[in-house]
């Protein structure tokens, strides 16, 4: 008898799970749209990202400099052609144009810089910048570091002519040990990989999961459903695994962009690894997996307690909001994360996928940890939805 109740139970569940299915399939231009971004997407976006490191760091190396009092530092002058700076006069407007973005820096050497060099004082130099333009900041750092770099080498080069070594002035000798591996130090960007795989796994279920609740209830066809044999909790499991199926595909299909675009892409160089192969997809995908089966079910929660599809929209742009501020909280937080964040939701995940991105395997503990609650969320959404739909005010336009 429980053999035959649980079979009846299974039978229902999928029969819902495949009309649900069928009706995706329908809705061809959705799909099709849905699908196009998740793979075209990802690939966009990380050329985009290359392309921007590698236009900066070219900008960093090939600076150009315009100067403003070029004859009254000729010393100057000299050192930043050596260092191969394309030196060339300032134009009168150069604050006018550096506001407007035509110029990036601007070297401004003090009429009286010679007088007080002669004297013994400090020669006054000027950049002139607006910091706020992110495509100027390579060459202003670069810039800062050349005249610091003269700056300490005139120093030395006095004490010399002094008879006192260079030690005297500087008795810290300061040597680095970066930990970090190439591919930890680009990861340092590729952080934006690990919020995209994490964003489309929202995305990735939206337009199904609102569709199968709050559309048909606006298009009336949820009450010939209820009228069926299978019983709420049957209708809602099937609805919630359907959507996980698109939801997983989707989020496949945009790890897979990754994959393909840094492995075979013509990318442009930009000095670190970026590594993606299969043992980082499979990472992802095992670390994405909680939220392939949470948001559809929170989905399913949002639509059902909506009357119209738009009403679900906004609704949703709540939980959209939620799911993008963390990450970038997270981000800027510039902290240590505590253990506990590993039972918070989009915080775990997006923690252990910069992990992966990282070269290291997240460890087995910590994937339990972000199980849990997404576990829990999952359970007490679907018992909420199969609530609602057991009501008859669910099909009420009020």
């Amino acid at each position: 008898m429980v053999v035959t109740g649980t079979s009846a139970f299974v039978a229902r569940t999928l029969a819902i799970l495949r009309k649900e299915v069928v009706d995706n399939l329908r809705d061809r231009r959705t799909g099709v749209v849905t699908l196009l971004s998740a793979m075209l997407a990802g690939p966009i976006f990380l050329v985009l990202i290359f392309n921007l490191i590698a236009s900066q760091a070219e900008r960093a190396r090939d600076l150009k400099l315009p100067i403003v009092g070029a004859e009254y530092a000729p010393a100057v002058i000299a050192f930043l052609e050596r260092q191969q700076v394309t030196v060339s006069k300032a134009p009168g407007d150069y604050d006018a144009q550096i506001r407007r973005g035509d110029l990036d820096v601007v070297l401004v050497i003090d009429d009286n810089f010679a007088a007080d060099v002669a004297q013994g004082k400090p020669g006054v130099v000027r950049l002139v910048f607006d910091r706020s333009r992110d495509r100027a900041r390579a060459s202003i750092d670069q810039a800062e570091t050349l005249l610091r770099g003269y700056n300490r080498l005139w120093g030395e080069q006095r004490l010399m002519l002094r008879g006192v070594t260079s030690s005297v002035a500087n008795p810290l000798r300061i040597e680095n040990a970066d930990l970090a591996t190439p591919q930890q130090s680009g990861a340092i960007v590729l952080f934006l990989v690990a919020y995209y795989g994490l964003f489309a796994s929202v995305m990735g279920g939206m337009a199904v999961a609102l569709d199968t609740t709050a559309g048909e209830r606006e298009r009336q066809s949820l009450e010939p459903l209820l009228m069926t044999p299978a019983r709420p909790g049957e209708i809602v499991i099937g609805k919630w695994l359907a959507v996980c199926a698109f939801d997983a595909l989707v989020v496949g299909l945009t790890l897979a962009g990754f994959y393909l675009t840094l492995k075979f892409a013509p990318l442009p160089p930009v000095g670190v690894p970026f590594l993606f192969g299969m043992r980082e997809f499979g990472r992802f995908a095992l670390v994405l997996l909680p939220m392939v089966l949470l948001l559809p079910a929170i989905l399913l929660y949002v639509g059902s307690r909506a009357r119209a599809y738009k009403e679900a929209q906004a609704n949703v742009s709540i939980l959209l909001f939620v799911v993008s501020l963390i990450p970038m909280v997270q981000l800027f937080l510039q902290r240590r994360e505590p253990d506990w964040i590993m039972f918070v939701p989009v915080s775990a995940q997006y923690s252990l996928l910069n992990t992966s991105l990282r070269g290291e395997a997240p460890a087995l503990a910590q994937l339990a940890l972000s199980w849990l609650s997404p576990m829990l969320l999952i359970v007490l959404a679907l018992v909420a939805v199969s609530r609602r739909l057991g009501r008859e005010s669910i099909l009420s336009s009020k």
